[in-house]
């Protein structure tokens, strides 16, 4: 019996192609096994796992426990309606080649129809396995690829072989890349290019191992691994300590097939440059890592992964011909260097005038102008000296007409710092304009100074704002000019720094100065940023129901960013409480009972005090009074947003003595309607701090 007789067995499906680029890897992993599980599945064909290997030439799947026999289907087709004219039934019948007696009438919501069952005997998985591979090949997505010579068909890089095996089986099958040309399948594969060994895999189970006997890591965790041991391995006992850099480290498992790592040596005329030259110089075009002594200084050495098998001449080879290469490097660098700290800041602002920011938003040189006026009004958010404020932004810019950052994009606001403290800028602004570019995404560190914090803030500001007066906003996945990684930038400084400022007063400089009056794009500014807001809050573990009840307020984009976030910390800390729950049940009773009485609408009822008959009546509109009062004068101040919620909650035993003991529903509409705008009131003062109502229980 063969094997492929069997219930269950397994799958191994490889495509072996030329180099796929590093950052297509580990998608095209995810994105087959997202096929194959559809395909599959579709297809009536179940299995208990899957794992993908990605590597430089290869993508494999291995499946476990697949059924090798489909599964039989019952398909039922629906034929014309009753009554229908001959014609129509006929032509049903003769296309499924079945007569009237085979069919029946069901009813439906749509009247009764024709229906015929038909029951389809499961394929062997071998079988249709050819159909799922092409299906798959043919709707593969890569955000690059290209045709070759005789081909037809779309793929990252020239596919060359396709290896199957169906329970350690091969299958039979091709699929077709050009007019006459055509790929078998195959049960072989291919090892190291250094050889390039052809490889027949007789066994799944031993895939991985015949492939790293062959100098072909398929695994890419291994390989990862492999890499990281290798390192401590060379680092170890030399007192030398890698730069962890994780993209590089990705980017580098995506390049070799057996990880061949090296130690080389910088020349020492080199070491004179900003470390951060080095670094980049290193990482962006060689892809060497950068290594430390243990007093964390920049080590004339670095690290480097070759894909060429090891051997102890060619190592030599590789290794003296890498430091050439990075000798060059740096000779640029170092000239790079030599030439723009000979140049004033100044001689660089005045060539920024002639570098366009973008077509309706002036010259880099007006943005920095722009930036200089919107610094007096932000620095005393910030506590600063504005004199240090404007010169910080008036020099924000200006290494982006250097030499150095012209060949290291990388490295802007880094030369700045450093060209900024040679032209005699103080320690401050160095370091503001060193770190002004940051974050450069929601897990990049933040700036740490206070200066380089505000920097930032109005960077990104007048970036956003520029772009929205220009009509040039996000839209859907489109953000060609990453505003909403702008828009989450401000939110996290001003939240990290305690920056009392409220959305509104964040873009009316920046208007006025792009001579903007529009509502409507205050307004879709204003929701750009409580949008960020929202996204933050829900990062920082805040439930939906709280973020809401913040959101919800109708003067949120006046309320100072360091009170808004004060407000759902202290009803984060206590909303779990006994006591919270008990005033939140009350409010929530009051709120209730003003929803299911509404007054009618246009009515102008106002609050007779001369109608209250009891004293619960006076307790309500007493704390509704005081509530009223601390609002008036303490709103918006930071330090009294517990006290404010504590006097909120006191309201709780009020508002259940007056339920206890009154009736809302009096026989006399007027007082019953007195008694509503009492709650009214009440209920209309305590939701200025937050919408309690949407506070889940």
């Amino acid at each position: 019996m063969s094997k492929i007789d069997a219930q269950k067995g397994d799958l191994l499906v490889e495509f072996f192609s030329e180099e796929i680029p590093a950052r297509l890897q580990v998608g095209s992993g995810e994105q087959l096994e997202n096929l194959f599980v559809k395909k599959l599945v579709s297809r009536e064909v179940s299995f208990v796992s899957c794992k993908t290997f990605t590597g430089p030439r290869h993508l494999a799947i291995v499946i476990r426990d697949i059924d090798l026999v489909q599964k039989d289907q019952l398909v039922e087709k629906r034929g014309p309606r009753l009554g229908s004219d001959e014609k129509a039934i006929n032509g049903f019948l003769k296309s499924n080649n079945i007569s009237l007696s085979d069919t029946i009438v069901k009813k439906t919501n749509n009247g009764d129809f024709y229906f015929y069952s038909q029951n389809i005997v499961g394929e062997n998985t071998a079988k249709i396995l050819p159909d799922i591979i092409n299906e798959i090949i043919f709707d593969f997505v890569w955000s690059k690829s290209q045709r070759w010579a005789y081909s037809d068909l779309k793929w990252a890089r020239p596919l060359r072989n396709i290896l199957i095996l169906l329970n350690d089986e091969p299958v039979d099958g091709k699929i077709k890349i050009g007019k006459n040309t055509f790929l078998n399948f195959t049960n072989f594969s291919f090892g190291h290019r250094h050889h390039n060994q052809k490889i027949i895999v007789k066994s799944i189970n031993q895939y991985e191992d015949l492939l790293k006997n062959n100098n072909v890591i398929i695994d890419r965790e291994t390989r990862k691994n492999k890499i990281l041991s290798d390192i401590d391995l060379l680092l170890n006992n030399k007192q030398l300590n890698l730069k962890q850099d994780n993209t590089l480290l990705d980017e580098i498992t995506g390049l070799v097939e057996f990880p061949n790592v090296m130690l080389g040596t910088i020349d020492n005329e080199f070491m004179s440059l900003p470390p951060e030259v080095l670094s980049t110089a290193m990482k962006v075009h060689q892809k060497y890592f950068t290594i430390f002594d243990n007093k964390k200084k920049l080590a004339p050495k670095f690290i480097f992964v070759s894909n060429a098998l090891s051997e102890k001449n060619r190592n030599i080879r590789i290794t003296e011909g890498n430091q050439r290469v990075l000798r060059a490097r740096l000779s640029d660098a170092s000239f790079f260097w030599k030439v723009d700290t000979s140049n004033s800041l100044d001689h660089f602002n005045k060539k920024l005038k002639k570098v366009l920011f973008y077509d309706g938003l002036g010259s880099i040189f007006d943005k920095t102008i722009r930036l200089a006026k919107i610094s007096d009004f932000f620095a005393s958010f910030f506590n600063l000296d504005p004199s240090l404020a404007k010169e910080a932004a008036l020099l924000s810019k200006a290494d982006l007409a250097s030499e150095m950052v012209g060949e290291f994009p990388e490295l802007q606001g880094v030369m700045g710092g450093y060209y900024s403290k040679i032209n005699g800028a103080t320690s401050d602004v160095s370091i503001a304009i060193s770190e002004h570019y940051k974050p450069k995404g929601l897990s990049d560190e933040l700036p740490k100074s206070n200066l380089g914090a505000m920097l930032s803030v109005i960077d990104n500001i007048d970036t956003l704002t520029g772009f929205f007066v220009i009509n040039k906003k996000p839209t859907g996945s489109k953000d060609p000019f990453a505003l909403r990684r702008s828009g989450f930038s401000i939110v996290k400084i001003l939240i990290k720094f305690k920056v009392n400022i409220s959305i509104s007063d964040l873009f009316t400089e920046p208007l006025k100065i792009f001579d903007n009056a529009s509502e409507i794009i205050q307004d879709e500014l204003y929701a750009f940023i409580i949008d960020k807001l929202s996204y933050i809050l829900k990062k920082d573990d805040f439930g939906d129901d709280i973020i809401k009840s913040i959101i919800d307020l109708p003067d949120l984009y006046k309320i100072p960013f360091q009170v808004l976030y004060k407000r759902i910390q202290s009803i984060k800390t206590i909303h779990k409480t006994e006591e919270f729950k008990r005033f939140l049940s009350n409010f929530k009773r009051l709120n209730n009972i003003i929803k299911t009485n509404e007054l009618p609408e246009g009515s102008q009822i106002y609050l007779d005090q001369s109608l209250f008959e009891s004293s619960e009546e006076e307790d309500i509109f007493n704390i509704s009074n005081h509530l009223r009062l601390e609002f008036a004068k303490n709103r918006y101040q930071l330090d009294k947003q517990e006290a404010i919620l504590n006097e909120i909650t006191k309201a709780s035993t009020l508002i259940n003595m007056f339920f206890e003991n009154i009736i809302v529903n009096h026989e006399n509409n007027i007082i019953k309607n007195n008694r509503l705008e009492l709650l009214i009131g009440l209920r209309n003062i305590i939701i200025q701090y937050i919408n309690f109502s949407v506070l889940k229980d």
